[in-house]
């Protein structure tokens, strides 16, 4: 691309370059042509008015003009001796028949350049013809000098026009060099900033395709997080189905092949029907996920206060099982939601909260607050925490941090990835906050 550009322009110069010398060439040959003919017309014809005049006086002094032939030429030779000086050749005859009325201009291309020029001496004297030859042989050696100075020179100009054009789209074409060398970074997977100096169209296409690779590499990286999470959650939703379907498969087994008294078949139908549950729970809870992703929630004003004493209602089995205390403080007056949705949230945070602490020491937080335009509402508690590195993972479905014990408790991995979609379609911001041993808090942010 470069090359072709500085053939394109280098020929475009050489073309109006040689074509410009080329007119002021024939201009100034035409014009020193010109020149130089009416230089001869005007000095012949000074020469033949002052030759005439000079005859004439003679003529005067010889009366009937005997006598007047050899004055004649001694006037001549006087002009031709003058005027051969300064490069002019004379010559005079007289005119056999009609003598010419005008003078008769050529021009001589041969080694000697000249400019001859015939014809009558003015009246009565036109039957003596006079010659005028000029010679513009230096005249012609000059104008052809200059010629060729300004051919040598337009040679000397083409040569270093060369060199500073092919300079100059170097430096035009080093950021497009740059940015595409860029480009074949991002083919292999390295997204590297580009810079370049200056404001001009090239610093903004550069500035357009740092913000391109930017967006590129932020979009590869959201693909690749978003493929590991699909096969994370394909692995999670295999290990989770494997343990009920395989307790399935061997107490039927067992149905089948052994020889079962009333109380051990009642047990086995149990621990099938146990497992069968846990199954259903995981397609609900799965059901329900597919079925947020592109919910529109039928949103109402939620009066908090009324909706945490719910709350505590439900949860008083589980805080009477677990020994723990659930306090509430309502200091919002309401949120935009829908009520059984936002319920659904709150009582999977709390039942998380209770899960979490030791038994018999429990304290959960349940508190609405005001912040600006929008409204918080808080879970806090004082349970086992969660560990640092594993607070990005919790809202993940399937993902548990201690599978043994979410099983035990009839959990199906899925609570807080429930949490998050909902608070998702109700454009509200969940955060998790958490230090191991001391408890979690979970916000989230309503905007109003």
């Amino acid at each position: 691309m470069r090359l072709k550009t500085f053939i394109a322009a280098y020929t475009l110069f050489l073309g109006i370059l040689f074509i410009s010398i080329g007119v002021v060439s024939t201009h100034m040959t035409n014009s020193t042509t010109y020149m130089l003919r009416e230089k001869a017309s005007r000095e012949f014809q000074t020469i033949a008015t002052s030759l005439a005049r000079e005859i004439a006086a003679v003529y005067g002094r010889f009366p009937g003009g005997y006598g007047a032939q050899d004055a004649v030429r001694e006037i001549f030779s006087r002009f031709a001796h003058y005027y051969g000086q300064h490069g002019i050749d004379l010559g005079i005859r007289t005119s056999a028949g009609q003598t010419p009325s005008h003078a008769i201009i050529t021009f001589q291309m041969e080694e000697t350049r000249l400019i001859t020029i015939i014809g009558a001496l003015p009246n009565p004297f036109s039957h003596y013809l006079l010659s005028y030859r000029l010679d513009i042989t230096a005249n012609i050696n000059d104008m052809q000098e200059i010629q060729r100075y300004l051919w040598v020179t337009s040679i000397i100009v083409s040569l270093v026009a060369a060199v500073l054009l092919y300079t100059i789209l170097l430096k035009i074409f080093k950021p497009l060099e740059i940015v595409a060398a860029a480009a074949e970074q991002i083919t292999d997977g390295r997204y590297e900033q580009i810079t370049v100096k200056g404001r001009n169209e090239l610093a903004a296409v550069a500035v357009a395709f740092n913000r391109m690779s930017t967006q590129i590499e932020a979009q590869i990286l959201e693909l690749e997080e978003e493929a590991e999470r699909k096969q994370q959650f394909v692995d999670n939703f295999a290990h989770e189905i494997r343990t009920p379907l395989t307790s399935i498969f061997g107490y039927a087994e067992y149905l089948q092949k052994a020889s079962l008294n009333e109380g051990e078949l009642i047990e086995s139908a149990e621990y099938i029907m146990t497992e069968a549950n846990h199954m259903k729970k995981v397609a609900n809870s799965l059901l329900e996920l597919a079925t947020l992703r592109n919910y529109q929630p039928e949103k109402s004003k939620i009066f908090i206060p009324e909706l945490f004493i719910e709350i505590k209602q439900s949860l008083e089995k589980p805080l009477q099982e677990q020994g723990a205390e659930l306090r509430i403080q309502a200091l919002a007056p309401y949120i935009t939601g829908q009520p059984d949705l936002i319920k659904a949230l709150l009582l999977n945070l709390c039942n998380n909260a209770i899960s979490s602490c030791e038994p018999g020491k429990g304290i959960i937080h349940l508190s609405a607050s005001t912040t600006g335009e929008d409204v918080a509402i808080s879970v806090d508690d004082n349970g086992c925490g969660i560990p640092s590195d594993k607070i990005s993972k919790v809202a993940e479905p399937f993902y548990r941090i201690d599978k043994a014990r979410s099983r035990n408790q009839g959990g199906v991995g899925l609570g807080l990835a429930l949490c998050k979609q909902i608070a998702n379609v109700h454009d509200a911001k969940m955060t998790i906050a958490s230090t191991q041993g001391i408890g979690t808090l979970v916000r989230l942010i309503f905007t109003t």
